[in-house]
């Protein structure tokens, strides 16, 4: 009778997970068509009236349901973040990255190839495979991960190849040991930084003095490079989970956005 009710259970949390999932995608598909829109009336993709107005309402309706204002805050500036990062990236004011998309802009398959790479650390060898570190990675499998056929990786790194610019990039790319995955299991805290401004120098410095001052040691600090990814944020693998003083330090830095702690 328990194993049913628990079943029941964890079939409706089912249901309001692929409802949120929904709504999160119309969502960030609603902020590329009001990305267009501002691209024609020449405005720019970040609008902080809006963002302010957004969050408090987001704070006043957690209320009303009896849900944290401060969790239902720091996941709607996870979503805003992204939702700018998807703007920015139609609009054009991301760094590199809108170079990257004009080189691929006849062909959204490859760009999803490419954005492939970027999340894996991939590099594409002067052979034309792709390879992570010196292993060589199946072009079947990139594949898959970026829904599209073999064929399309393949005329990517040929289109890679084909261009300096992109080859200086793409050949030099390196995957990395990240502790996020395993943090749990090793007893590691893990927090995630939304910046203000990623472009900005001294977040690192104001996020690692904040964390320092409670006596905890840092193992791994992964920072997304502005540059290249529309919604950057820092990565924080800490010695021990880290407890609400903590948190509440993290928010009180100008340069930090929004802090999600795992």
């Amino acid at each position: 009778m328990a194993n049913a009710e628990l079943n029941e259970l964890r079939k409706k949390i089912d249901v309001i997970d692929d409802q949120l999932i929904s709504s999160i995608s119309q969502r960030l598909k609603l902020a590329e068509e009001l990305a267009d829109l501002k691209k024609k009336l020449k405005l720019a993709a970040k609008d902080e009236a809006r963002e302010r107005e957004v969050i408090t309402q987001t704070r006043e309706r957690s209320k009303k349901v009896g849900l944290d204002p401060d969790f239902a805050e720091s996941l709607m500036r996870f979503v805003i973040a992204r939702s700018l990062g998807r703007q920015k990236e139609r609009i054009g004011g991301t760094g590199v990255w809108p170079k990257i998309q004009e080189a691929f802009k006849e062909y959204p398959a490859q760009l999803s190839v490419v954005r492939v790479l970027f999340r894996y650390g991939l590099k594409v060898t002067k052979e034309g495979e792709i390879a992570c570190g010196s292993m060589k990675v199946p072009a079947v499998q990139v594949a898959a991960e970026a829904g599209v056929d073999r064929r399309v990786v393949d005329a990517t790194a040929q289109r890679i190849l084909g261009e300096k610019s992109l080859i200086d990039i793409f050949g030099n790319l390196e995957p990395i040991t990240y502790l996020k995955g395993v943090a749990q299991q090793l007893g590691l805290g893990v927090i995630e930084i939304l910046p203000e401004d990623a472009a900005k120098p001294g977040i690192i410095k104001d996020v690692t003095s904040a964390i320092s001052s409670f006596d905890i040691s840092i193992r791994q600090m992964i920072a997304d490079d502005p540059y290249f990814i529309s919604h950057p944020k820092l990565t924080i693998i800490t010695e021990e989970p880290v407890k609400g003083n903590v948190i509440d330090a993290l928010r009180k830095l100008h340069s930090v956005r929004s802090v999600i702690v795992y």
